[in-house]
């Protein structure tokens, strides 16, 4: 009996183990030079995990000195809740003698009611979506940092120096984040290793109800009518997967990978509410070439 018991606590032991070490992604080891220029032409496209809650595409990238992160949105509401409402960024780890809690706040940026409704017309949608998304650029005061190596409090898009951060359209008009990080910036250099276990936490703000009733579309300020095809604030394109190579395992909030392999994960659920706010988290290592 006391053998059985013994095996059985070990293939229980065993099947935890499995199960936390599948919801462990890894980064891909950065092949070819990736700009920071809010445009997601350099990297693997389509990007390989999906956020349903929030709407958000993105991939993790590094090489010998960064981190690079890039996020994309194509639901026109969801993008109007990520520039109206502020979202953040956070990368945590609690390896032993490399512990670390960063975070990159992109502040909410009122749009006085820009916004567009994708028509027929493939140039006008261009037109009107570069727009939209230069307004949203010119606008944004800073992006506030905490909890890394350097200090830094604040940080200005297209800057140069350190950690980076780049906002733009893609060809499609969908809502390009760029960011590149010293991993010194996270770890002190002479204790990196490329097999550090790292937590992405993403947070998008809710939006505020208009008073006096109105939309999701509206926004805070009263602005501008719907941005979506769908309105209301529905899912964008329904549930996720992985879609396309890429980084094996990892969660992805009500979406997961996009093209099936290993499951989904931990997220704030399917159903999407603009007054609500949307979060989920993803594990993964960094690698060595």
């Amino acid at each position: 009996m006391k053998k059985f018991s013994l095996a059985f606590l070990a293939v229980i032991a065993l099947t935890f183990g499995l199960s936390a070490q599948s919801d462990v992604s890894h980064s891909r080891w950065k092949t070819a030079e990736i700009s920071i220029d809010g445009n997601d032409k350099e990297w693997v496209r389509p990007l390989n995990f999906y956020d349903n809650n929030s709407g958000l595409m993105y991939a993790i990238s590094n090489d010998k000195q960064n981190l690079y992160l890039v996020f994309s949105v194509s639901d026109q509401l969801k993008m109007r809740k990520l520039m109206r409402s502020g979202w953040t960024v956070e990368l945590t780890s609690k390896e032993k003698k490399r512990k670390f809690k960063a975070m990159l706040s992109f502040p909410e940026v009122q749009l006085a009611g820009r916004g567009f409704k994708r028509s027929g017309n493939e140039p006008e949608n261009r037109a009107e979506g570069n727009l939209m998304i230069q307004d949203y650029k010119s606008q944004m005061p800073g992006i506030s940092l905490s909890g890394f190596q350097s200090g830094e409090t604040e940080l200005k898009l297209n800057s140069r120096k350190g950690i980076q951060v780049a906002i733009g359209p893609d060809s499609d008009q969908n809502l390009i984040y760029e960011i590149a990080i010293p991993i010194q910036e996270l770890i002190a250099e002479n204790l990196v290793q490329l097999n550090e276990l790292i937590t992405l936490n993403v947070n998008v703000n809710a939006m505020t109800r208009p008073t006096g009733g109105g939309s999701y579309g509206g926004g805070r300020s009263g602005g501008g009518g719907g941005m979506g095809e769908g309105g209301g604030g529905g899912r964008s394109g329904g549930g996720g997967g992985r879609m396309g190579g890429g980084m094996g395992g990892g969660r992805s909030g009500g979406g997961g990978h996009m093209g099936g392999g290993e499951r989904g994960g931990s997220g704030s659920g399917e159903r999407s509410n603009p007054f609500e706010k949307a979060s989920f988290s993803q594990k993964f290592m960094l690698v060595g070439k």
